[in-house]
């Protein structure tokens, strides 16, 4: 039986021996208006079929089209990528495992980008540049608020999707926020709450349960209002709860009052902006290492603009 590592290294080995060979005939093919003729740039990410990242998928797609690239969307739901030639990439990383493929193609002259993960300049061999918010910046952001709301009293709980390294530094900026700015809330260890919804809430519950003076909780995913706002509803009490991303679910749940707020990360403009970067660095114009983006904390009375937006994803959905 081949195990998760087994089936994810033998799709980055696919993707090296991919980008070999499209580089290869790529490096072949004459220019055309100053651009190169194989217009392609591809979005490299794992588990391309979550509501969040099919968000990121067509905001890529849309910006490509407009630069005059052909999008290609590379994900571990599909493994048809035969014939994929791409000249530049945009990988959705977030683990050190991604970094063979990233220096391979950093060696083979391929620009790659990588959105949503930020990382220190020289950390990732081969990568162009990052396009991200600054995670430690909306930890804080996330502290304050939450600090706010409950008065500087209580415990405040913290959920993460797994633990990894973006959600493990996210966790520590926000325990760390607390404490200063808050020093009477007890800020609990970090949970992890994985991302099947119904047992992430039966372990959010369990939480509660176990914690009578729970006035808080900070989820670092993107599940996280459904998490708290179900807890909350299964428990019949009322915390201040904050999680990631503004998809119609949790929007809905910020707007209805189930969850306090979310924290806005700007997946449509990673997506835009890695295709433009990679465009830039086809054409040989500057590209920084990090273009930083905000990621502000959004409560009920901000979600107008985010549901405007969503009714642009889903026009690209169907």
């Amino acid at each position: 039986m081949i195990n998760t590592r087994q089936r994810r290294l033998g799709w980055i080995l696919g993707l090296c021996l991919l980008l070999a060979l499209g580089c290869e005939r790529a490096g072949s093919e004459a220019s055309e208006g100053g651009r190169p003729r194989a217009r392609k740039l591809a979005w490299v990410q794992p588990l391309k079929g979550h509501p969040v990242h099919q968000m990121t998928q067509i905001a890529f797609r849309e910006a490509c089209r407009e630069l005059g690239y052909e999008p290609v969307i590379i994900g571990t739901d599909s493994m048809d990528i035969g014939g994929t030639v791409a000249r530049g990439m945009a990988v959705w990383t977030g683990s050190p495992a991604w970094n063979p493929l990233i220096a391979r193609a950093g060696r083979a002259k391929v620009p790659v980008i990588l959105p949503h993960f930020p990382a220190a300049e020289g950390s990732v061999p081969g990568a162009t540049g990052v396009i991200a918010c600054d995670p430690a910046a909306y930890a804080r952001a996330a502290a304050e608020a939450i600090g706010r709301a409950i008065n500087g009293k209580g415990k405040v709980a913290i959920t993460q999707g797994s633990f990894n390294e973006l959600e493990n530094f996210v966790a520590r900026t926000f325990t760390e926020a607390m404490k200063a700015n808050f020093p009477n809330v007890e800020v609990l260890s970090p949970e992890e709450e994985g991302f099947d919804a119904p047992r992430a809430i039966s372990r959010a519950v369990s939480l509660m349960q176990a914690q009578p003076g729970l006035t808080g909780a900070f989820s670092t995913t993107g599940g996280g209002p459904v998490t708290w706002a179900g807890a909350q509803r299964e428990t019949g009490r009322r915390i201040v709860a904050i999680g990631m991303d503004y998809t119609r679910v949790n929007l809905d749940l910020v707007r209805d009052g189930a969850v306090y707020g979310i924290v806005a990360q700007p997946l449509w403009e990673e997506a835009q902006g890695s295709a433009r970067l990679l465009d830039d660095a086809l054409n040989a114009r500057e590209v920084r290492w990090w273009t930083e983006l905000p990621a502000p904390v959004v409560t009920r009375e901000g979600v107008a603009p985010y549901y405007a937006l969503l009714e642009k994803v889903e026009a690209g959905l169907k």
